[in-house]
């Protein structure tokens, strides 16, 4: 039996093998070439030295260079309260997989201001949207419109609290308008899987 369909370029996959990619789906919208472009990645990030792999590509060679980030860049006020997959946040040579999009998205921020300080309080001055605020020094100041909504901000580092119940491109929204601040290109300094 051909495992590849010469006229599509589709894979035929067994029953084990289309149980094991769904069981990586993190969202109903992503189609099972993300779910295996992301597995791939992740299997990647993670290979050990000493594999019996071919040699790598330039472009693999590049990602190779990746690590890990510096240990005081964690998320220590972040607690992940359900996990709903992988996602990663790349922030040049940094890598890191979140159990969260919410995980995903205060790493970056926070990635952000440890490599370019100050881009949090540059960030405070844009509004988010909806009365919103992106970041702020106080909980109630995230919220100019509705200050009842204080109870919502999450504290992101000692100084700084932010808005965390968004919805993905809101998310997304926000990490550009960081990068614009920093003079980063989101989706190549800054890259996050969400």
């Amino acid at each position: 039996m051909k495992q590849m369909d010469e006229a599509t370029g589709w894979l035929k996959l067994d029953l084990d093998a289309h149980r094991a990619l769904e069981a990586q789906r993190v969202s109903l919208e992503e189609n099972q070439l993300d779910i295996l472009k992301r597995a791939l990645l992740r299997a990647d990030a993670t290979a050990t030295v000493g594999s019996t792999a071919a040699p790598k590509s330039r472009q693999q060679a590049a990602h190779s260079q990746l690590k890990a980030p510096p240990a005081d860049w964690h998320d220590k006020f972040g607690e992940c309260d359900r996990r709903t997959g992988h996602f990663q946040v790349q922030l040049h040579e940094y890598v890191q997989f979140a159990d969260s999009q919410k995980a995903a998205y205060r790493l970056a921020l926070i990635w952000l201001e440890k490599k370019y300080p100050g881009t949090l309080g540059r960030l405070a001055s844009h509004p988010g949207g909806r009365g919103r605020r992106i970041v702020a020094a106080d909980r109630e100041a995230l919220y100019t419109r509705s200050p009842e909504l204080a109870k919502m901000a999450e504290k992101l580092t000692d100084d700084w609290y932010v808005d965390v119940n968004l919805s993905k491109e809101q998310k997304l929204s926000r990490l550009r308008t960081a990068c614009r601040i920093t003079g980063l290109e989101f989706g190549k300094d800054l890259v996050i899987d969400l």
